[in-house]
């Protein structure tokens, strides 16, 4: 185990080598800055996280032959990769697949976003069966855990749940869906306006991805101030047998 010299001086290492391109790894800068993952490897050649309480490890490094070399002893099911070129490599060495590429965008500013005084709320476990039935880009025991554990916001209009948003694990926002019949009314803008805001509050630089393909939350993002980096993140995953 650590001592706490060799977790600050960890820490110190991850963070510097990071800042080279905060944008890219603004997520992995704000898991570590969050305390929210263990620190696996720091060097002059690359940064490797694990997220806790998930199975995500996140690596950025200089070359391939980096990453297969910060990898190894690792059982690696799930990773995001911060340097698409490497990708290839990556895969064949680890037997992981690709995902679509996503971009990474961070909301810089120290000011916090006017809200419209939309009905926002922390959504609870009566909510769950709602949302799993609309969103099905994660387990259901997944979704449970993040409203147990209060990560996730709903808008309510007239009472009713018209959408909702929430955390990773890691931190990042995302999970933003508005039920069709609410669409078009400003609630997606709401809600993400509201976890901004949230975060700032707490010291956090607000962060996200999103598909390079998805040109609509795009533009909502840079509506709403975000700063994209230039290159793009990956995730990669062990495809279950």
């Amino acid at each position: 185990m650590k001592n706490g010299k060799e977790v600050k001086r960890m820490k110190e290492q991850a963070l510097e080598y990071l800042s080279g391109d905060t944008l890219l790894n603004i997520d992995m800068i704000e898991c570590i800055r969050r305390g929210l993952c263990d620190i696996l490897y720091a060097g002059s050649g690359g940064v490797l996280i694990k997220a806790r309480g998930s199975d995500a490890y996140m690596l950025s490094c200089d070359s391939a032959g980096a990453a297969l070399q910060i990898t190894a002893g690792h059982d690696i099911d799930l990773l995001v990769l911060h340097q698409v070129e490497q990708k290839a490599e990556v895969c064949e060495a680890l037997g992981l697949c690709a995902g679509d590429e996503c971009f990474q965008g961070a909301y810089t500013r120290k000011e916090p976003l006017h809200e419209s005084g939309a009905d926002i709320r922390c959504l609870d476990e009566s909510f769950a069966k709602r949302i799993i039935e609309a969103y099905d880009m994660y387990e259901p025991e997944h979704i449970r855990t993040l409203l147990e554990r209060r990560l996730m916001y709903g808008v309510f209009d007239n009472g009713e749940l018209a959408g909702f948003v929430g955390w990773h694990d890691e931190g990042s926002q995302g999970m933003l869906h508005v039920f069709p019949e609410y669409r078009r009314r400003g609630f997606a803008e709401a809600l993400e306006r509201r976890l901004i805001n949230i975060d700032l509050s707490r010291g956090y630089t607000p962060f996200g991805q999103l598909f390079i393909w998805n040109d609509a939350s795009r533009r909502l993002q840079e509506k709403l101030g975000m700063d994209f980096a230039d290159g793009h993140i990956c995730w990669l995953w062990k495809e279950k047998e």
